[in-house]
């Protein structure tokens, strides 16, 4: 069987997937717990997020820049594991390959 493609979000997309508990868990890394190798440490003042992507496990995957030092970093947030984000991601890419 051949992998989904990784795909592009968008916030919007973002927010319709993951459930309360996952946007809690999301915004609190974003904000806490992403390693930017240009500082050699947590990104203390968060990230900004750049580009969302789907993974081809359907897994979130954000690209963007440390707020303290404007380097690059990228994180994965392994959702794809749970049946219903892997649904509901299924359900994403159908939509989008409407277009």
């Amino acid at each position: 069987m051949k992998k989904p493609p990784e795909i592009k979000i968008n916030k919007f997309q973002l927010a319709v997937l993951l459930d309360k508990v996952n946007k809690e868990f999301y915004h609190f890394v974003i904000a806490n717990s992403v390693y930017c190798s240009n500082c050699n440490a947590i990104a203390v003042e968060g990230i900004e997020v750049d580009e969302v992507f789907l993974t081809d496990l359907n897994d979130i995957k954000v690209r963007g820049r440390c707020r303290v030092c404007n380097g690059e970093v990228a994180r994965l947030f392994e959702f794809g594991k749970d049946r219903e984000f892997y649904d509901k991601a299924n359900k994403l890419r159908d939509l989008s390959s409407l277009t």
